[in-house]
């Protein structure tokens, strides 16, 4: 079972990663807490990174392209991120066989294996 299923079995709400981009970064911020959960700010950048509610991503990006502090608003694309297992796993035992190989040849170049 991969961790998307897995994650998709759990009774978790559903939530969505929105890119804010701020105008002026000095208090801007406070103003969106009631919006969504601020999870990462950076105020030498002008963004903060937020999670909404996947019913009321819509809602909330309209709201938030009409406050004039707000620059641009982005979805994350983090959501389509595969966290498949097998797709690291093959390179693992690709990159394991590989190096074994290295160190077979080269032990029989230095005569340490017959």
């Amino acid at each position: 079972m991969t961790i998307n299923q897995e994650l998709a079995d759990l009774d978790l709400p559903k939530r969505t990663s929105l890119i804010v981009y701020l105008r002026n970064a000095n208090s801007d911020q406070f103003k969106l807490r009631r919006l969504g959960d601020i999870v990462y700010f950076s105020k030498k950048m002008h963004y903060l990174i937020m999670y909404v509610d996947q019913e009321k991503v819509e809602e909330t990006l309209q709201q938030l392209e009409k406050l004039t502090f707000v620059k641009k608003v982005e979805v994350s694309e983090a959501d389509q991120i595969d966290l498949d297992n097998q797709q690291i796993e093959d390179q693992i035992k690709d990159l394991a066989k590989e190096a074994e190989e290295i160190l077979n040849d080269d032990s029989k170049k230095k005569g340490w294996m017959k």
